[in-house]
C-alpha cells in the first residue's frame, strides 16, 4: 500500500539514479515504512500538498536540463507535470513549508553545467517554495573528481550510500516504533533473508480454469504507449573500410508521418534480445523453460511503471517478456544481487554440494549488502559480465518467474542524434556498432547495436522522436564552431544542413583517413561550395594528419581563428562526442586560446568568459 506522506521521486537518463531509487525504496520497506516510489514526471503535481517526506534522485542531462523523465510524463507530454507546476511563478513562497526534504544529484563532471538538474530542483522546491532540508544536498561525479562529496568516498555508490544512511537514521529517529496489529512495537526491518513479496506478480493465464497455451501464429505487438512510432528501414550501410575494425552505420528509417525535426533532436531505438540469448536463459533456468510458451496475466498492471515507456508485448510470455523487455545483457546493478541472493538454494535441477551453495549464496548477498563495492565492481563492470552469464555462473541460483518484474532490469531505449537535413522525409542517424573484446577475451556486443545489424530494408522499428530544442534565436545567425570526433558528427551534419548560421566552421577528428573519415565525400563537397569550413585530423595516421593528432591540436593550431570568431564575431562553440577526456580537453583548449589571443588582464577573465557563454548557451556540449 502507498503512503502518500513519504514520497522517493526520481528522475534518470541512463538508469542510475532510478537504480538507487529503488533500493532506497527496498530498504525503507524493510523497515516497513510505506511510501510512494515514482519518477519525478509521472508524480501529480496536487500529491505534494499532502507529502511529508521527499527523498529526490536526479541526474542532468543535455545542456543542465532535468532527465526527460522528470521534465515529461509517461506519455511524453510536459503539460501537469510536477516541474511545469512548480516553475508557475503564481506559486506563494512557503507552498511547500510542510515538506522535509533530501536530494542527491547524480553528474559527470566533464559537463560545463555539472549537477544543475538537481539544483534547479534545489532552488525551486528549498530555497524559493519553503520546503525544508533534512541535511544538505549531496551530488555525486560520476568521474569522481568533484562534487560535494566530501568524505564519503569518491564514488557515485559511495555518496548514494551515505545519503541513504542519512535519511534512514533520520527516519527511524522520527518514528522508532510502529503499530502492528493495533498495537506499537519497535521498528526492526526484515531479516535479510526475507524476501519481500512484490506487488506486480506474473501469473498462468487461466481461461475457465485452465491454463492457455500461446498459439504460435500470434503476431507480436505493443500497448500501452500511444506516442510510439513505427519506422520503415530504408538504408543499413557500413561507411567505415570493411577492414576496419569500428563499423560504422548510415542507418536510415522512413517515419510514420513525416515528423518534423530540427538540430540537436534525438531518436530512441527499442531494441530486443536475440534469440539466441533468449534461449541460452532458458536453459539455465529450466524451469523457466517448462512455461516459457505459456500466455501470462500481470497483477495490478495499472500500477506497474515497467511498460510505461515502450508499452507491453502481446502475447504475454516469459518467452516475449526475455526478448522484448527484460535486459538479460546488460551488466546486473547492485540491486539485482540484493534481490536474489535468498534464491540461491539446492534444487532439482543443480546437484547439492553443500559447500559451494554456501559459498554461492555468501558471495551473492556480499555483492547485494556490501558497501566496498570492489569486488562486485571487479567481477561484474570491468569484465562487463551480464545477467545471463551470472546467472550461467551461479547454477544455484534458481529465480522465481513469478517476481521476475521486481529483479530483472528492463531494456531501456537507446538515443541517437539525428544526422539527416530537417527537410529530408527520412531521418538517418550515424551509429557506432559497440563490439570489443573484454579482459576475459569475451566478444561484447552492444545490444541496440547488435539488433540494428539484423535489420534490413523495409523492415520496422519502433522509435520516438525527442525535440530537444538545443537552438535559440539568440545564437542563430553568429558563427559556429563545431567540434565533433567520430560519430560525435552526426548532430553536426544535421546542423549544417538547416544552414541557420553565417559561417560554419567543423573540427572533425577520427582514426585513419582512409579507413574512418565519414561522410568524407559529403563534407568534402561542402568544403569546396564554400558551405563549411572543414579541420581534420587523424589521431593514427600521421601522415595524413602530422601537424594535429586530436581536434583540440587543430584547434589549437588555428587559435587566432578561433579567438577572432569568439571574440570579435560572438561565435557559438558547440562539442559532440563521446565523454571522458575529449571534451575536458577540449574546454582547456579553448581557454587557453582566450588567454593567448584575448588581452585578459588574468586566467580568471578568461575562465570567466567562458563560463558566461556557458550561461549564455554560446558553448554547448553533448557527450556520452
Amino acid at each position: 500500500m502507498q503512503n502518500k506522506k513519504i514520497v522517493i521521486l526520481y528522475g534518470s537518463e541512463t538508469g542510475n539514479a532510478q537504480d538507487f531509487a529503488h533500493i532506497l525504496s527496498h530498504k525503507l520497506k524493510r523497515l516497513h515504512f510505506s511510501h510512494t516510489l515514482i519518477k519525478i514526471g509521472d508524480y501529480h503535481p496536487k500529491s505534494v500538498l499532502q507529502c511529508k517526506y521527499l527523498f529526490i534522485i536526479c541526474s542532468t542531462t543535455g545542456q543542465g536540463e532535468l532527465p526527460r523523465n522528470a521534465r515529461e510524463n509517461c506519455n511524453g507530454r510536459a503539460q501537469g507535470t510536477l516541474w511545469q507546476f512548480l516553475k508557475k511563478s503564481t506559486l506563494p513562497a512557503d507552498l511547500l513549508d510542510h515538506v522535509n526534504v533530501a536530494m542527491l544529484g547524480l553528474g559527470d563532471s566533464s559537463y560545463p553545467r555539472f549537477n544543475f538538474g538537481i539544483r534547479k530542483l534545489h532552488e525551486r522546491i528549498v530555497n524559493q517554495l519553503g520546503a525544508s532540508e533534512i541535511f544538505p544536498r549531496l551530488e555525486a561525479d560520476e568521474l569522481g573528481l568533484a562534487g560535494s562529496n566530501k568524505d564519503t568516498g569518491n564514488g557515485v555508490e559511495s555518496v548514494y550510500y551515505e545519503f541513504e544512511k542519512r535519511i534512514i537514521a533520520y527516519m527511524l529517529e522520527k518514528y522508532p516504533n510502529r503499530k502492528h496489529d493495533g498495537k506499537m512495537m519497535p521498528r526492526v526491518g526484515l531479516a535479510e533473508d526475507v524476501y519481500l513479496k512484490p506487488s506486480n506478480i506474473l501469473e498462468i493465464s487461466t481461461v475457465n480454469g485452465s491454463t492457455n497455451d500461446q498459439l504460435p501464429d500470434s503476431k507480436i505487438q505493443f500497448v500501452g504507449d500511444e506516442t510510439i512510432r513505427h519506422g520503415t528501414v530504408k538504408k543499413n550501410n557500413q561507411i567505415t573500410a570493411k577492414d576496419h575494425f569500428q563499423d560504422v552505420r548510415q542507418f536510415v528509417f522512413e517515419t510514420e508521418d513525416h515528423e518534423a525535426y530540427h538540430p540537436g533532436d534525438t531518436v530512441s531505438l527499442y531494441p530486443e534480445n536475440s534469440d539466441n540469448d533468449v534461449e541460452l536463459f532458458l536453459e539455465a533456468q529450466p524451469h523457466w523453460k517448462k512455461v516459457a510458451d505459456e500466455l501470462l496475466t500481470i497483477t495490478d498492471l495499472e500500477n506497474c511503471d515497467r511498460f510505461r515507456d515502450g508499452g507491453v508485448v502481446k502475447p504475454l510470455t516469459l518467452r516475449t517478456l526475455l526478448k522484448y523487455h527484460f535486459d538479460i545483457v546488460s551488466i546486473p546493478r547492485q540491486s539485482f544481487f540484493m534481490k536474489t541472493w535468498t534464491f540461491a538454494n539446492a534444487h532439482e535441477d543443480r546437484p547439492t554440494d553443500q559447500e559451494l551453495l554456501e559459498q554461492q549464496r555468501d558471495k551473492l548477498r556480499q555483492f547485494g549488502y556490501g558497501q566496498d563495492l570492489q569486488d562486485l565492481y571487479d567481477y561484474c563492470n570491468r569484465p562487463r559480465r551480464s545477467v545471463l552469464e551470472v546467472i550461467q555462473d551461479f547454477e544455484f541460483l534458481k529465480l522465481p518467474w513469478e517476481f521476475a518484474l521486481d529483479y530483472l532490469p528492463m531494456i531501456k531505449p537507446r538515443f541517437y542524434s539525428i544526422s539527416s537535413a530537417p527537410s529530408d522525409p527520412n531521418v538517418e542517424l550515424t551509429i557506432a556498432i559497440v563490439r570489443y573484446k573484454t579482459l576475459l577475451r569475451k566478444v561484447r556486443k552492444g545490444l541496440c547495436t547488435n539488433y540494428l545489424l539484423t535489420l534490413t530494408e523495409n523492415d520496422t522499428v519502433r522509435y520516438k522522436l525527442q525535440n530537444n530544442h538545443l537552438l535559440h534565436e539568440d545564437i542563430i545567425g553568429k558563427p559556429i564552431i563545431m567540434t565533433s570526433p567520430g560519430v560525435g558528427l552526426a548532430p553536426m551534419k544535421c546542423l549544417i544542413e538547416s544552414n541557420l548560421f553565417k559561417d560554419q566552421y567543423l573540427f572533425f577528428g577520427n582514426r585513419m583517413k582512409d579507413k574512418d573519415f565519414l561522410y568524407e565525400d559529403t563534407l568534402s563537397m561542402w568544403k569546396k561550395e564554400g558551405k563549411i569550413n572543414l579541420f581534420t585530423c587523424f589521431s593514427r595516421d600521421p601522415i595524413n594528419s602530422p601537424h594535429a593528432k586530436y581536434v583540440q591540436d587543430q584547434l589549437w593550431n588555428q587559435s587566432s581563428l578561433i579567438a577572432d570568431l569568439i571574440l570579435k564575431k560572438s561565435a557559438i562553440v558547440y562539442i559532440c562526442g563521446s565523454s571522458g577526456k575529449m571534451p575536458v580537453q577540449v574546454r582547456l583548449t579553448i581557454v587557453e586560446i582566450l588567454k593567448k589571443h584575448g588581452n585578459f588582464e588574468n586566467a580568471e577573465e578568461a575562465e570567466h568568459y567562458l563560463k558566461e557563454m556557458e550561461r549564455t548557451d554560446r558553448y554547448m556540449q553533448e557527450t556520452w
